[in-house]
């Protein structure tokens, strides 16, 4: 008996003295940027630091450092530090040291925080999204001119294409529900962005709406799976554990790769030329070949991911313009004129969706308050002073930039909670906080692309159908998506016009 309870006594020395160096540890840890001088925000987990709540899926890990960027005590502190566990971050306010990073010292922030040091992933990182210097800026002169002006026209049929095919099914919706029906605008784009995507991307005519197929669930899973989201979200965070655990969380390429063979296949015994990301590809795998990206096997597959990614975020921005412009008639009512102007001034080409200016200030303040990917990261190459201040960001200082953060920032926009297109008319100054497709030469190469396919459905919707929306609905925001999704569904009443 008295061996036994000494026994006890000792493990619970032993225990109590490990919580108690661990303590100790955490603390001196979570002091790092008081040591430096500075503020960092207060009320640090021992554990989690400060992303307790985004870890553990209680609030929507983009929203959740817009909550740390107004957390801070200083309301005009121009970067505050936090943690991501023990690890120090400095989450930038200021929109001049953002630009001084994002730009003028680009080449010590060129790499992303996001997928760590190792580039292991399937489809999301091996690409212009996730790769790291010099492999991203080789990949990004290769890619650009495949995104150009002369290459959208030629990918617009192929949109419009997949538009139809959505109307048509609403139209039978609407014949079925006596011209009232609610709709789902999140499964709706979502079915959109996954035709539009296998049909510039993969070469592959398919209609999700009527006969959904394996590439629709693909695409479900990649969209809405637990799974994706979770590696996403380390990949944000903590990164570096994705080595350990990535063979079990990161999607698969096999799928991808199947109809990606066999749409070069065919093209290569017919000839045939689509204006789409296929002839983009062959062209890329019979040029020039560098090896520090070369454009054969699996790195043209990851090429897809670049395209997934892009119209992910743009099927989010759509069911939020929608429900938006649901919840604004006045509003509705004058992008409608927009786009009946501008098609019976130009027809449904490219100049006329250009001409939509109305169009493109309501898709900017959709994204200004649901900003499509709501945070901005950078990993610091070497030490770096931030100009007017005594501050150095030491080496391997993961930056972040909160989009929620900075576009609701009262300093930045005047009643920023205020759904108002005219905040960007023509002739108004546009604050430099407003960042939806980031800042610099890793900014968004595809947002000529991205605004064009959401003004394609939003227009094609807009012109048969008035949207409204139930009074008292809320929409509340997917808490495991890094990415700004909404929870459950966007559902909105379309009624026909005649």
């Amino acid at each position: 008996m008295t061996v036994t309870f000494l026994s006890l006594c000792f493990v619970l020395l032993i225990v109590g003295l490990l919580l108690l160096i661990f303590c100790f540890y955490a603390r001196y840890k979570l002091n790092y940027w008081n040591r430096r001088g500075v503020e960092q925000l207060p009320n640090a987990d021992l554990v989690f630091g400060h992303v307790k709540d985004a870890m553990l899926f209680r609030t929507a890990p983009g929203w959740h450092m817009g909550v740390l960027h107004n957390s801070t005590i200083n309301k005009d502190a121009p970067f505050v530090g936090f943690y991501v566990f023990h690890k120090p971050c400095l989450l930038l306010r200021d929109p001049k040291i953002i630009k001084n990073i994002m730009i003028r010292s680009f080449e010590n922030f060129s790499d992303r925080h996001f997928g760590g040091s190792q580039q292991k992933d399937s489809m999301g990182m091996t690409n212009l999204f996730g790769l790291k210097n010099p492999a991203w800026k080789y990949l990004r002169s290769k890619l650009t001119p495949t995104l150009n002006g002369s290459r959208l026209k030629q990918m617009l049929p192929l949109l419009i294409q997949n538009a139809e095919t959505m109307m048509k099914y609403l139209e039978e919706q609407s014949k079925n529900l006596n011209k009232h029906m609610m709709i789902d605008a999140q499964k709706l784009s979502y079915y959109y962005t996954t035709d539009a995507t296998a049909n510039v991307a993969l070469g592959i005519s398919m209609d999700s709406f009527n006969n959904p197929n394996e590439i629709t669930e693909f695409g479900n899973v990649l969209f809405y799976g637990l799974k994706r989201k979770i590696a996403v979200l380390n990949l944000l965070y903590v990164p570096e554990l994705l080595t350990f655990i990535g063979f079990c969380v990161l999607s698969s390429r096999s799928l991808i790769r199947k109809y990606l063979w066999n749409s070069i296949k065919n093209r290569a015994e017919t000839s045939n030329k689509r204006g789409d990301f296929i002839d983009a590809v062959i062209d890329l795998k019979n040029g020039k070949q560098d090896p520090i990206y070369n454009m054969k096997g699996d790195n043209l597959v990851n090429l897809i991911g670049t395209f997934y990614a892009g119209f992910e975020t743009g099927s989010n921005c759509v069911s939020f313009a929608l429900m938006k412009l649901a919840s604004h008639p006045e509003y509705q009512d004058k992008a409608r004129e927009d786009i009946e102007r501008a098609i019976k001034e130009h027809g449904l080409t490219y100049s006329g969706f250009n001409d939509m200016k109305y169009l493109d200030q309501c898709i900017y303040e959709t994204i200004r308050i649901y900003p499509p990917v709501p945070t901005v990261d950078r990993r610091t190459k070497e030490d770096y002073k931030i100009p007017g201040t005594g501050v150095t960001i030491q080496k391997g200082t993961p930056i972040f930039v909160s989009l929620y953060g900075m576009h609701l920032d009262p300093r930045f926009f005047k009643q920023p909670e205020i759904y108002d297109p005219s905040r960007f008319a023509g002739g108004q100054t546009v604050s430099d906080a407003f960042l939806p497709f980031g800042l610099g030469p890793r900014m968004c190469p595809g947002v000529k692309l991205g605004m064009l396919y959401s003004k394609v459905i939003l227009a094609m919707i807009l012109r048969e159908y008035i949207v409204t929306q139930n009074p008292g609905q809320k929409v509340v925001l997917d808490s495991r998506s890094t990415l700004t999704v909404a929870a459950g569904s966007i559902t909105l009443q379309f009624k026909k016009i005649y």
